[in-house]
Order: C-alpha cells, then structure tokens, then sequence
C-alpha cells in the first residue's frame, strides 16, 4: 500500500515536484514513524525499477521526488487528450464525432480513481478527478440525448444512477431517457425516488435541472430543456389533451422548489422584498458573493415570496456562469430557454438572434413576470435576456461583482458568510432529528473550520446526518485537520471542491497563480506589498490582480489595501499544487505587458 501511495501522490501532482514531507504525509498522515523519510526513499527506490519498463522515471527535485511519465502510457493523460479533442469537434459542429472521443475517454475509467488506497492527503486531489469523469459522462449523454439515443441509454444511466444516487445531473438523464421511450411512469417514479432521498439524506429540494424536467413532463412539453434537450417521441395520451392544453395556456412557473432549511439574510429579504413589490421600470437586482455564500437561495426564496405579485410567469434560468462542465449560455441559447420556459411552442421560435430578443421583449412587455438569471458570467451576457415590461422583476445572481451601468439596476447586493446564530440554526435544521440538537458551543468549533459559508454549514450537517452514531466532537476533530477538510465536506455534487474549481477555471493565469501562492502563505490576510513579494511583482500589478480577484469574490477587502482569504478558499487554494511551489514571474493581467520578475 505504502508504494501504490507514493507513486498516487506523484501522478496526481502532475510533473511538479513533491516534497518529501508531502509523500510522509500522504502515507503516514499525522503519526509517521521516526523512518519515514528512509521508507520513502526506499519505496522511490523499488518504484524506480518497477517503472522503468514503461520509460516513465522519478528524479530527485530539491527535497522531494518529480515524476516524468515521459512516453509510458498514462490513463489520464490520455483521458484529457481525447476530452480536448471532444472539444474542439464539438467547437466544429460535430456532435457526433464528438462523442466518439467522449465515449473513447470514458472506456478508460473502470472506476473510481485510485481506488483501494486510503490516504486523506490525497483525497481532495482524488475527488476533483473523479468529478471530472462524472462529469463528462453527463456531458456525453447529453450529446447522446440530444441525437435520440433515449432507449440505448437507459440501461446504462440506471447504472451510473445506482453508483451515484444524489447526482441530480444524472438522475434528470435518466428520467428524461424514461420519459422520451415511453417508459413514463417509471420516469415519474424515478424522480418522486430521487426527491425524498435528497429530502432525507441531505435536507434538500431538488435542483433547477431536475425539477425542470418534472414540470416539462407534467405538462407533457415537446422540449425539455437541460439534460434533456427534446421529449418529442411520446405522444400525449387523448385522455390528458385537455389537461396538456390548459397547462399550456397557464402562466409558467419553472422556479425551483423552496428551500427547505432556509435560515438567515433577514436585512437582505427585506430589500428585495421592498424592490420586488415596488413599480418602476426594469427593475433589475443583482446578488453577488463567493461561491457557496446561498445567493440562489435566498433569490429563489425572495421569488416564492413575492409569486403571487407576479400573475404572469415566474421564470427560472440556470446560465451557466460558473460551470466546471459546461460552457455558459450564450445569448441565442439562454433566449430559446427563456422563450420555450414562457410557454411559446418550440415550432414557433425564430432562427436569426435579433429575431429571438424582439420576440422575447413582445412577450413580456405587458406582462408582470419575475425572471430569475442564476449563474451569470457577466453583464454583457444578461443585456439581452431582460424582460421589456416595467411590470417585470428580475434577479440575477453571480459570483462576480457585475459592472451593469448600462443595465440601470435597482439594487446590487453582495453576501458575506452567515452569522454564527445562522450558521448555527442552519446546521441544526439540516441535522435533523438524526441527533438530539447539539449546544451551540459544542457546534462552534464546526462553524469555525467551516467559515460560516452554507454550502459548508450545510454539507457538515448532512455529513453528520448520515453518520447518526458519530458525536459533534468527532466530527468537529476531523474537520480540524486542515488536509482533511475538503473531502470531509465532499457531497454527491461535488461539494466545495467542485463549486470552488468552476471559480479558479474562470479566472486568467496570473490570477490562479496569485491564489495559489495567498494559499500556500502563512496567515489568511495580506497587502499590497505582502502580495507584491510573494509573487514577485511591481506593487501596481500586484494590487490590480488583488482587485480584480475581490471582484470576483474570492479574497475579501475588509479594510482598503487590506486584503483576506476565506479559510475555506485558502485550504483549497494551498492544495492545488502544495505548499512547495515556489514563485517566479507571473503571468501579467489580462491586457497589460509581462513585467520581469522583481528583486
């Protein structure tokens, strides 16, 4: 066990040295024997031999290992070879070729990654990889659903469903496969299957994509947006033509379903509840914050407060924004969903873009409808998509801080972490009855390492809730090791590795760079000149990316020039690449010249 460790540790860091401290932790965690450092060597040792068949050789690298797979064959690399190539098909309007390559990098996996070894160190970096996979299937099979492949894919998708019981990306696949072959009371069971596990296990209502494809099936839609790009094979029985003729004339209702453990943002529920029941023209509200912060939550439970303002349609819209699977919307796709979610039959949309924003505006210019726009990437993506009418609400939600001067927003609201009252209440609402309610000193320790974010809160809770026979104090010691962390708070989702990755993929070089250099320093706060230092650059590049990166919510400013990193982030941050990267020149911001490294 201790050599397939080490060499896990060195394939996972891809080609960059790794410490020796690192390898003794990755085997040993936090009681290593006195001849750690010896085993180690000697497992290199025997690791050397055993690769050298293969091309693939481990040189020392200061006071540690680097691997070079050199030509030997490695699965992973090849997996992302033909990911890339699945791309760029896909870039080029070829689906079905795409798919192929798809199909070609997922034959490679015969399950999870690394699987057998058990070394805590290594599970963050384990999890992100395995989320990938999980994640271009469901890319693939979306392709798959979308050139009619429902039946062959049935068999399958109840497999990965079975694997992966509360990915709700999949089980809306396998429902809409169920619904397009005509299977449709076992793609209603399914999902009525897949609702109360999430309401029992986890607290939670079903997500926009999932609960989307239950609304377009109860209305037996000829389109089904998200996974499921067009239930068009089942013809609606005689005996539900009247139904499917009323819901079609009915106001349209796709938000999601309330949250059932929502606690907290009491001042910022009462702003948006004040905007919401005001008149005036294009109202437009904005909510930002870091990843996990619960922005639509509170934008999906301001909506149920506020439906029955708004007679003519309440409309929700996942964009895309911050996704680590999949590109954000651009504006012909967001306006057929938005179009075909109002209630228009698909045969009636329009090919030419400028023809989808007149239609879209006509519709809603003497309405009184709420639109939520969840996920944006930025304002220049939302432009279009906003309702005409001045009897319209909507309210976007990103993790950027959106530049919408053009926009005229009525409001702009940017959410911190819950206080430690919510962050308590929140955690005893998601526990449950599992345990009898825990004191509020003895959840402290748990809110702390937590960060008072909810999804954390959150998934602490849940974690705690399907281990009914662990103590609070048990959980709050794992929850202490900061290497253990992450995957202590891993869901079926993909947890805060996964929301935190689709914020670090979005941002530039030198920004990532930036991170992972705050994250492997000491301390969770820094300045202007710390920064500049640390990552060797001129003070004015240096307060750029720190600025550039408040806005996009991953360090905070509490004071000016004063600058701090979620504890949460910082963890993440320090893991990508351990705390043995050493800085050197840094990518310049974007649209500004490289500067040499600085003494």
């Amino acid at each position: 066990m201790k050599h397939r460790i080490v060499l896990g540790t060195l394939l996972t860091a891809e080609s960059r040295r790794t410490s020796i401290s690192r390898l003794i932790d990755a085997v040993w965690g936090t009681t290593p024997p006195s001849t750690a450092g010896k085993q180690i060597r000697n497992a290199v040792s025997d690791l050397r031999g055993i690769l050298a068949p293969s091309g693939a050789v481990i040189t020392p690298a200061a006071d540690g290992y680097q691997l070079d797979i050199g030509a030997a064959r490695f699965d992973l690399r090849e997996f992302h070879r033909h990911l890339g190539r699945a791309r760029t098909l896909l870039g080029h309007q070829r689906p079905a070729d795409a798919i192929a390559e798809f199909r070609a990098a997922l034959s490679l996996w015969t399950g999870p990654m690394l699987s057998g070894i058990e070394s805590a160190a290594l599970q963050a970096q384990i999890a992100g990889v395995n989320e990938v996979r999980l994640s271009v299937a469901e890319e693939c099979i979306d392709l798959e659903l979308a050139q009619d492949r429902h039946k062959s894919l049935i068999s399958e998708l109840s497999i990965w469903v079975a694997e992966n019981p509360l990915r709700e990306r999949m089980a809306a696949q396998y429902v809409c496969a169920l619904y397009r072959s005509g299977a449709r009371a076992r793609a209603f069971t399914v999902y009525e299957q897949v609702r109360r596990r999430l309401a029992e296990q986890l607290g939670l209502s079903p997500g926009p994509e999932l609960l989307e494809i239950h609304q377009l099936m109860l209305r037996e839609d000829t389109d089904a947006a998200g996974t499921c790009p067009a239930i068009s094979s089942v013809p609606a029985a005689s005996s539900t033509a009247t139904t499917a003729t009323t819901a079609a004339t009915a106001a349209p209702d796709t938000l999601p379903s309330e949250i059932a453990h929502f606690v907290g943002r009491a001042g910022e529920i009462e702003v948006l509840l004040a905007d919401g029941l005001r008149s005036g023209a294009q109202r437009v509200v904005s909510v930002d914050g870091m990843g996990g912060a619960g922005k639509t939550a509170l934008a999906v439970h301001v909506a149920h407060r506020l439906a029955g303002h708004y007679p003519d349609g309440r409309i929700f819209l996942d964009l895309r924004g911050h996704s680590c699977d999949r590109a954000p919307f651009g504006h012909r796709a967001a306006l057929r969903r938005l179009l075909l979610l109002s209630g228009l039959p698909e045969a009636e949309l329009p090919v030419p873009g400028e023809e989808l924003v007149r239609l879209w505006r006509s519709r809603t210019a003497d309405r009184n409808m709420l639109v939520i726009l969840d996920n944006a990437a930025d304002a220049e993506q939302i432009g279009p998509l906003l309702p005409a009418g001045d009897g319209c609400l909507t309210l976007v939600t990103s993790r950027r801080r959106l530049t919408m001067t053009t926009l005229s927003p009525t409001r702009v609201l940017s959410l911190e972490p819950l206080s430690r009252e919510e962050g308590y209440e929140l955690f005893c609402r998601v526990l449950g009855d599992r345990h009898p309610k825990p004191l509020p000193d003895a959840v402290d320790g748990i809110l702390e390492h937590c960060g008072d974010l909810p999804l954390a809160v959150s998934a602490a809770a849940a974690r705690l809730r399907r281990r009914p026979s662990w103590p609070v104090a048990h959980l709050a010691d794992r929850l202490a090791d900061r290497r253990m962390r992450l995957a202590e708070l891993q869901t079926e989702h993909g947890g805060l590795i996964a929301c935190f990755d689709a914020s670090y993929r979005h941002l530039s070089a030198g920004q990532q760079r930036l991170l992972r250099l705050l994250g492997a320093a000491e301390g969770d706060g820094t300045d202007v000149g710390s920064a500049a230092l640390v990552a060797g650059l001129p003070p004015f590049l240096a307060e750029q990316l720190l600025e550039e990166l408040v806005d996009e919510h991953l360090l905070m400013e509490p004071e000016p020039g004063r600058y701090r990193m979620h504890p949460l982030m910082k963890t993440y941050c320090a893991q990508l690449t351990g705390p043995d990267e050493v800085a050197g020149p840094m990518p310049a911001p974007r649209g500004m010249p490289a500067q040499p490294l600085v003494a």
